[in-house]
């Protein structure tokens, strides 16, 4: 049960990284994302082990999270599922719509509100990770959430050793 609370955490929090990873387009991460991040991190660190259940054992040994807390954390992700469900569905939509648009004779100004379309309900995601990660915050003690903070910061350690130059790329 745990492993398949992990899961639904761990996809909560990773929702739309990518996007808001690429929308900023910078070298620095939030503060706002550290439960986000670090969850991704302990994800990965956790890949050595076999499937979901290392992953879940990673991040609970990681942060010394209790099962109670687990529990908590899963009833989090739990409840902000179907709307983000919701609003990737309509982000999937949206995009597509937008691809169909800018192949097509559409002008400027359709093109501009499809994107601003697009724009809103990346917001509305990126709110309700907000919110799921205040939530999810709650549950963690002030060492957790300093283990979690260090964690992020080795993070980004090793994503900018392992980024090329920025000033080689055109």
């Amino acid at each position: 049960m745990i492993s398949r609370e992990f899961a639904l955490i761990v996809t909560v929090l990773t929702l739309g990284v990518g996007g808001t990873m690429a929308l900023a387009n910078s070298d620095s991460e939030p503060s706002s994302s550290i439960l986000l991040s670090e969850t991704k991190i302990l994800a990965e660190e956790g890949e050595s082990k076999p499937g979901r259940r290392g992953r879940d054992a990673q991040f609970q040994q990681v942060l010394n999270l209790s099962d109670a807390q687990m529990q908590q954390l899963g009833a989090v992700r739990q409840k902000y599922r179907p709307q983000m469900q919701r609003l990737r569905e309509q982000m999937q939509v949206k995009a597509q719509e937008l691809n169909q648009m800018m192949q097509g004779n559409v002008s400027e100004n359709e093109l501009r509100r499809k994107h601003n379309e697009i724009v809103s309900v990346r917001q509305q995601m990126g709110n309700l990770r907000f919110e799921s990660m205040l939530e999810m915050r709650n549950v963690l003690t002030t060492e957790q959430r300093q283990k979690l903070a260090q964690l992020l910061q080795q993070r980004r350690q090793r994503r900018n050793r392992n980024r090329p130059n920025s000033e080689m790329i055109p």
